[in-house]
């Protein structure tokens, strides 16, 4: 990874974008990786079958983080089933790099599976 994809990651884990409880929500989610500690509650407002907006709390490593904000963002507008169909392609695009380690998949799919649990689940609030 070169030093300003880097920085540019760092910048995000220290401010991300969609980090705070909203006043407003329809379905929220927890969720958390037991092998590194990372734990995100995700905040979703819906509209018929579109996502309006998408919030988290929590922490996590900086892929978690990072990955989490992007998700957020590049949700806001979709439809519950393109959400559904995004997957490890569609995270490693958002936060633009090509390789993660095995290790670290879990980190950054943390942030898309709890999204789609929250849709799946439609816990209301």
């Amino acid at each position: 990874m070169d030093e300003s994809k880097l920085y540019e990651l760092m910048d995000e884990y220290r401010n991300p974008p969609h980090l705070g409880k909203p006043k407003d929500y329809d379905a929220l989610e927890e969720g958390s990786s037991a092998s590194c500690g990372d734990r995100f509650t995700v905040y979703l407002k819906l509209s018929g079958g579109t996502v309006k907006s998408a919030d988290f709390e929590g922490s996590g490593c900086v892929i978690s983080t990072v990955c989490m904000s992007r998700v957020c963002g590049a949700i806001s507008g979709k439809t519950k089933e393109q959400i559904r169909s995004m997957d490890i392609k569609d995270v490693k695009k958002l936060i633009g790099i090509d390789q993660i380690s095995a290790s670290r998949i879990s980190c950054a799919m943390l942030g898309l599976e709890t999204i789609k649990k929250a849709l799946a689940d439609k816990k209301r609030m």
